[in-house]
């Protein structure tokens, strides 16, 4: 077996001798390295909700994520409120609460935004490098600055809006630490600009998400959502390429990939999707039936995506694809301000599908996806420890769960069970620190998170974890009978 998959190219290898020494040296946390029996891919979708998730997997539209689903174990994933993207990200790199890991919302009380550096607590790369194992983390939620790890790292933060008068790509030239190791950074803004140029977005977004339409069959109020929407699809496009391009050179012990447009796509055309459910329409029924399959088109095209990250991380790879939170409909009485029909702040639970030669095949995927009678596999809490598991690395009794035990094989519940807990993988990790985004990067970032009313929302002191077996969503939720 292999112990350390990543193979650091050319001019790298000096870069990552030195850092294997520095990080596994003693005095500075584990003196031995973690030897894991397959490789582990996590892939994180905004988002991603089981009601819209079901049928299409019947209907054969997303053929890869039912592919893992028959292979492996799925069911719904608890959360917590608040439902905050940054916050919950946050916590299943970490496996920790809000208020241990110090991410609280979007941005804190003084308006700014936060940053990894402001993380307490190492998250799953930092732990895995401890270990002497290698990371591959591209697009994932406050990674920026980026930190030093063995592989590489992409930062998730800095991703700027698509604007009528001011095009940009996903990641922004001349500012420092978005990418790991920095002698990748000319190579990844080179990806960032040709994924996410004005001309490869507009084939994007019509082959995928949009589809074409008539001139002049959008209202106002649409064409706003649609422009709302492209950033996430520039976004995902342009990470989906750099991971494409990083993974068969970088073959880490561990990759973290996310997408962030089901979210998007949720909030914008729920109401579009689901117009049974809404007591109004909107400009035109053309309109409506011309955006009636956006969020499925969505749903499609990441499936295809996670079919290629699959592959790339090869047949004996552990696969885990997990959502922060599901969607469903609200404001259904009456539009709210910005026109927006779905949502999640009341908790609803996410997605877990599982699948490699760890987990336990769970079966009976027909019946579950005509019945809906989804089981629940724990919370967010659980996915680092369990990660952690299947690299053979002890989870840390300061996380707030342990493993999910139902969805693993008798052999991997033995062999991780062997693992001691350790009493926190933190000490010696760096203190909090304030460190500020661009100015330019902070005001699209705030601009882009107002468009969907997150920074409308009350600061929680606290989390709450919601009961995904009795969850019953608010209709008027978020949304709210009108204004937020």
């Amino acid at each position: 077996m292999t112990i350390l998959r990543f193979r650091p190219p050319g001019a790298l290898l000096a870069i990552f001798l030195v850092s294997t020494l520095l990080s596994v040296s003693p005095g500075c946390g584990p003196t031995h390295v973690a030897e894991p029996e397959a490789p582990v891919l996590l892939v994180g979708v905004d988002g991603l909700e089981w009601e819209v998730l079901r049928p299409l997997m019947e209907a054969g539209r997303c053929p890869n994520l039912r592919a893992l689903a028959e292979a492996g174990s799925y069911g719904r994933l608890g959360t917590f409120i608040p439902t905050h993207s940054p916050v919950v990200w946050t916590s299943i790199a970490t496996g920790k609460r809000m208020e241990a890991h110090g991410i609280t919302s979007f941005v804190d009380p003084q308006g700014r935004a936060f940053t990894s550096s402001r993380r307490a607590g190492r998250a799953l790369w930092n732990i895995a490098d401890r270990y002497g194992l290698s990371s591959a983390v591209i697009g994932w939620w406050i990674t920026w600055p980026v930190e030093p790890v063995r592989g590489v790292m992409v930062s998730g933060t800095s991703a700027v809006a698509q604007l009528a008068d001011n095009w940009k790509p996903a990641l922004m030239p001349g500012v420092d630490d978005q990418v790991h190791p920095p002698e990748l950074t000319d190579r990844v803004l080179e990806l960032a600009a040709s994924a996410g140029s004005r001309e490869e977005l507009q084939i994007v977004a019509r082959e995928n998400v949009f589809g074409t339409y008539s001139e002049g069959v959008m209202g106002a109020d649409e064409q706003v959502l649609i422009d709302q929407t492209l950033w996430s699809v520039q976004s995902d496009a342009t990470y989906f390429q750099i991971a494409r391009s990083l993974m068969p050179e970088f073959q880490t012990d561990l990759t973290l990939v996310y997408f962030g447009g089901p979210d998007v796509a949720g909030h914008r055309f729920w109401r579009q999707s689901h117009p049974e459910e809404f007591a109004y329409t909107g400009s035109s029924p053309a309109a409506d039936a011309a955006l009636a399959e956006v969020l499925p088109n969505y749903y499609a095209w990441v499936d295809e995506m996670i079919g290629e990250l699959v592959e790339m991380a090869g047949e004996g790879a552990n696969v885990m694809v997990v959502s922060d939170h599901g969607m469903h409909a609200v404001a259904t009485k009456k539009p709210n301000q910005r026109n927006t029909t779905g949502d999640h702040q009341d908790g609803a639970p996410g997605v877990l599908i599982a699948a490699g030669p760890d987990i336990r095949p769970q079966g009976h995927l027909e019946q579950v996806l005509q019945s809906g009678a989804l089981p629940t596999h724990g919370s967010v809490y659980s996915v680092a420890p369990t990660i952690l598991g299947l690299l053979g690395i002890p989870a840390a009794r300061d996380m707030e769960a342990r493993v999910y035990p139902n969805i693993l094989t008798a052999a991997a519940r033995e062999r991780i069970g062997a693992l001691d807990l350790v009493p926190t993988h933190d000490d010696g990790f760096r203190e909090p620190a304030m460190l500020a985004m661009s100015a330019e990067g902070e005001e699209e970032f705030k601009k882009r998170m107002a468009e969907l009313g997150y920074l409308d929302l009350p600061a929680a002191p606290t989390s709450r974890p919601v009961n995904p077996d009795g969850f019953v969503p608010d209709p008027e939720g978020l949304g709210g009978d009108g204004d937020r």
